[in-house]
């Protein structure tokens, strides 16, 4: 509800977002020389996906690919360099260039098939979920749409699947891309707390983490292989968890509202009010431990503590006051909610 004031009152200044700015403005401002020509400003999808961008996420995910394409050319590489008698007839150099290249049709094959997977999973969304597109969830598809636009998305559907666990997850690598949510998630979160569930889900979109676990999947998903490569693989997967919960921080703008959804997903809705400091400073002392960073690394989460650790650090960080959050449950199908 929008408050009126008074003209002859001075207005308080509420913290609130704050409004990004060019550096051509930074300077006017300043009372430096007008820039000519003045960049428009950003968004608050453009913000937000600025300040939660971490670059050196591609990194890993380099490093990520080529620990796989030597785990599939191993076979190739040793089998040329030990294999004598079938390829004698060829010096050592070309049989380790076969080598490889045998690895790298391998890991073709492989990336093809998840590719196949991925668009045989829509497939399976499309004949036993709802989609919310064309669902009498108005407030949800309207708002989704707005969101998706701003963050600059390409065209993202959202279903709702039978099961009472709070989850979500996102999927795709051509439009459109998928978002589902388990219909648990829709029955215990409240309507921010549900955005942003979905606002975390766009982001896997947005930075191109569901295009990279296509080539991933079945690298992962492989029996006994998967122990080793699902490993090197979660280097990567919670440093995405962590840009994704960044891009919810930062476009929801509200560090309670985010740590709040988090809890309800990892330790349920009945349970989540007694999450109190006490039990958090806990967690956090035998997070500290060697023996839970390392059992972490065979996780493709981080744990929550540290993910309400690394939220509190970024909020402080950009200064973040809390607005206050919409405590409307999820479920209410009322389209005013559109605006919220």
């Amino acid at each position: 509800m929008v408050r009126k004031k008074s003209d002859s009152t001075p207005q308080q200044q509420t913290p609130t977002e704050p409004q990004a700015t060019t550096p051509a403005q930074s300077q006017s401002a300043a009372g430096s020389t007008p820039q000519a020509a003045t960049a428009p400003p950003m968004t608050k999808g453009q913000r937000a996906v600025a300040l939660a961008a971490m670059p050196s996420d591609t990194s890993v995910l380099a490093g990520t690919f080529i620990g796989l394409l030597v785990l599939t050319s191993a076979y190739f590489l040793i089998e040329a360099a030990f294999n004598v008698e079938a390829t004698s007839g060829y010096p050592m150099i070309l049989r380790m260039a076969l080598g490889l290249v045998g690895g790298i049709i391998l890991f073709a094959v492989i990336l093809a098939v998840g590719m196949i997977v991925v668009r045989m999973q829509r497939q399976m969304m499309l004949g036993n979920a709802m989609q919310v597109e064309y669902s009498d969830y108005a407030w949800l598809r309207d708002w989704a749409n707005i969101v998706a636009a701003d963050l600059e998305l390409p065209r993202v559907e959202i279903f709702v699947t039978q099961d009472p666990v709070i989850n979500a997850y996102a999927f795709g690598f051509i439009d459109p891309y998928c978002i589902v949510l388990n219909s648990g998630s829709i029955r215990y979160l409240s309507r921010d707390e549900l955005k942003t569930v979905v606002v975390h889900e766009m982001a896997h979109i947005k930075y191109r983490h569901t295009l990279a676990s296509v080539y991933l999947q079945p690298f992962i998903t492989i029996p006994v292989v998967s122990i080793v490569t699902g490993w090197i693989a979660g280097f990567w997967q919670r440093r995405c968890e962590y840009t994704a919960d960044r891009l919810a921080l930062t476009y929801m703008w509200d560090a309670e509202l985010v740590k709040n959804a988090l809890v309800k997903v990892h330790i349920g809705p009945d349970t989540a009010d007694g999450m109190n400091e006490i039990a958090r400073q806990w967690m956090q002392y035998t997070a500290e431990r060697p023996m839970n960073r390392f059992a972490q690394t065979f996780s493709n989460h981080p744990f929550l503590v540290r993910r309400l650790s690394r939220i509190d650090r970024t909020a402080q960080a950009l200064g973040m006051t809390p607005p206050v959050a919409d405590s409307q449950p999820a479920k209410t199908q009322d389209s005013s909610g559109a605006a919220s």
